[in-house]
């Protein structure tokens, strides 16, 4: 039996260093969640190797601050944001309540992990390898897209252990028989507030009951550090407070630190003990037939008579194509009163919702960060998508701009599906060239978004600030069609210059030419 006391491993989260912080001039500072508040004001933001992590950290922050401050007034919640600097007696103050809570190894109540499992491997256990934890890490018969490497070869720092704990909450899927997604389900892309500085971002990210989601807990909240630090297997968890959303525990995890040599597998960084192996089972999860959770931090679509659904990263989507769904206000549409009609609405964040009616009037920008992870719906992870979009103030709350911007991604959506459209018709069927066909489809599909980017930026900083809408609109529509068709006509090109393939190839542009024609006629004509 071995000898309990010669593993007596700690690395405390409050006091140690392991939050990477970018500085306001430049470089990186490791700080722990203490000296992290009380500096918060010092730094740009959060800075770690997997955005998934920086998630996984802004929102334990957030609940530690939502915590602290527990803002139940749109007056209580505006003084927070005009704060300078995090107080620094409520940074004490809950360090001394609650502070025991974030040691990753203490044997009682180890941080993110159920004390009730024994703090050293035993026989007939499920230990699965360290590398389970993340998904950038490849680990069983997940796919390796970022990095190739033997499981059992992988060993963690304290650092990259901490991080993936806190992603837990927010981006655990779905991972084979009896394994099932956090709070959220399949995860959702979510939209973290960006302020001047990690202090501002953090109290952004603050929100008042009435945004809060509806089917949360009022008379209990099990945050973590409130919580028995138990975690039971296959628990279906009925009652779920807005904080222990937060924390929300997917996973039964237990660590088993062991003294190392070398460096980190996954960040490099020089070990004198790591991780290797943990228990790593089913945690908690809300019943099928629970109300639906809206977070906060995510976008829904609605459709009639059917549960939500969280706006997710879809293959070759880029991010911006989501504008409208994800920071907009739309208006909500009523069902009808005929059968088989259905009807969709969209409901952006909460938080959004909350920010434009504290700052209405406020046509300053607003900074947002969009980090989401793409995967089957079920075990395999894809990978993760990380974009930054600024939100002029004015287009907030206005139901127009959202309609013409909507109208925009339409019609550029219609002149996506013609080029495809017509691309397949002139050049697919079965044949020795399909493949080559099918792969110059796709790169003039990836080459048409990708340079539509720019212009939309463009199409809504300039519906932000005119009131000739029409002009603007029609400038767009025009620089879609020519693009879709330059785009068209660059993919033909590649096709070949033999008789057949040019044939094929002006025949193709010539139908192309006519149905964008017609689609920027019918377009214009309907504003």
């Amino acid at each position: 039996m071995i000898d309990v006391k010669e593993l007596e491993f700690h690395f405390d989260l409050w006091t140690q260093p392991w939050i990477g912080l970018e500085k306001e001039g430049g470089g990186i500072e490791r700080l722990g969640i203490e000296q992290t508040l009380l500096r918060a004001h010092e730094f740009r933001g959060i800075f770690e190797l997997s955005p998934l992590v920086v998630v996984g950290i802004n929102r334990l922050l957030t609940a530690i601050l939502q915590e602290m401050f527990s803002p139940e007034t749109e007056k209580e919640l505006k003084q927070c944001w005009k704060l300078a600097q995090a107080p620094p007696d409520l940074v004490l103050d809950f360090h001394r309540k609650y502070g025991d809570r974030f040691d990753l190894f203490d044997r009682e109540k180890p941080f993110f992990q159920s004390r009730d499992v024994f703090p050293t491997p035993v026989k007939g256990e499920n230990i699965k390898s360290i590398a389970n934890l993340l998904p950038d890490i490849p680990s069983g018969t997940e796919h390796t897209h970022y990095r190739h490497g033997v499981q059992a070869e992988q060993i963690f720092c304290p650092v990259c252990v901490a991080g993936g704990l806190t992603a837990l909450p927010a981006f655990s899927t779905s991972g084979g028989s009896g394994i099932k997604p956090s709070i959220n389900g399949v995860p959702p892309t979510y939209v973290i507030p960006c302020g001047k500085n990690l202090l501002e971002s953090l109290l952004l990210s603050l929100v008042l009951p009435k945004y809060q989601p509806s089917a949360k807990a009022v008379d209990t909240d099990l945050v973590w550090w409130k919580r028995e630090p138990v975690i039971p297997r296959s628990l279906e968890v009925i009652c779920v407070g807005y904080l222990h959303s937060l924390t929300f525990q997917p996973r039964r995890v237990r660590l088993y630190p062991e003294r190392a040599e070398g460096s980190c597998s996954r960040c490099g960084e020089p070990l004198r003990w790591g991780v290797r192996k943990m228990i790593f089972d089913m945690g908690e999860s809300r019943p099928k037939d629970a109300p639906a959770w809206f977070d906060p931090f995510a976008a829904y679509k609605v459709p009639d008579n059917k549960p939500p659904i969280p706006i997710r990263p879809v293959a070759g989507k880029a991010t911006w194509r989501e504008y409208s769904n994800l920071f907009l206000k739309k208006p909500q549409k009523e069902a009808p009163s005929k059968k088989g009609k259905k009807v969709e609405n969209i409901l952006r964040p909460s938080l959004l919702d909350q920010i434009a009616d504290l700052r209405e009037g406020d046509t300053s920008v607003l900074s947002l960060r969009c980090v989401g992870l793409r995967t089957d719906m079920k075990a395999k992870v894809f990978e993760w998508v990380d974009s930054g979009f600024e939100v002029p103030g004015t287009l907030l709350q206005d139901e127009v701009a959202a309609y013409w911007i909507d109208k925009a991604i339409h019609y550029a959506s219609d002149c996506a599906s013609t080029i495809a459209s017509v691309f397949r018709k002139a050049f697919g069927g079965p044949g020795k060239d399909a493949a080559r066909y099918n792969q110059l489809k796709n790169e003039m599909m990836d080459g048409y978004w990708r340079q539509l980017a720019l212009p939309f930026r463009k199409l809504v900083t300039t519906l932000s600030g005119t009131t000739d809408i029409n002009d603007a609109y029609s400038e767009w529509v025009d620089g879609v069609t020519r693009l879709a068709e330059r785009s068209f006509t660059e993919a033909a090109v590649s096709v070949g210059v033999e008789g057949e393939q040019l044939r094929k190839r002006f025949s193709g542009e010539r139908l192309c030419r006519a149905y964008l024609f017609s689609a920027k006629k019918k377009e214009l004509n309907h504003e």
